[in-house]
């Protein structure tokens, strides 16, 4: 009976972890944040109470990251994540098994949002203009003529 509560302590002591994280904030917060095209969460307050926003993962390599908010300019990159020496075999499992304490690996985003610029609407209509004459006409009228061909139902009196 000694020896099971002898192993037993052993594997609570014995239990070791590795937290893989990525912190991200954004001047101002709030900002929504898109980590390889999934939405994730919000950016938080330095004073909030549940501290800063954070996304786990698992595999290591790199992520592209998007935040947006309302009334500033998006802001895409990516990050790298290296991968820590205790991380390779066979130190990983020391690493992530027999450690008695949680291991944390953290990686930061930290972004200046840019209050987004009022769009030029005539510079606009001009691009919009300059590239629909630089299609050909085949190319712009395809579906008229094709929908100009499709034999219409007769229309019974």
């Amino acid at each position: 009976m000694a020896r099971l509560g002898l192993l037993l302590l052993l594997g609570a002591l014995l239990s070791g972890c590795v937290e893989r994280r990525i912190y991200v904030r954004s001047d101002p917060p709030g900002a929504d944040v898109y980590i390889d095209g999934e939405f994730v969460g919000k950016t938080r307050d330095a004073k909030d109470p549940e501290g800063p926003f954070y996304v786990n993962f698992i595999y290591y390599g790199t992520r592209e990251y998007t935040l947006r908010k309302p009334g500033f300019q998006t802001v895409s990159g990516s990050v790298k994540l290296e991968v820590p020496w205790y991380e390779y075999p066979p130190i990983d499992f020391f690493a992530e098994v027999l450690t008695p304490w949680i291991i944390v690996d953290e990686h930061y985003v930290e972004v200046k949002l840019e209050p987004a610029k009022p769009a030029d609407v005539a510079d606009l209509y001009r691009k919009a203009r300059a590239y629909r004459d630089m299609s050909r006409p085949e190319d712009r009228f395809e579906y008229w003529a094709w929908w100009a061909r499709k034999p219409q139902a007769p229309v019974e009196e």
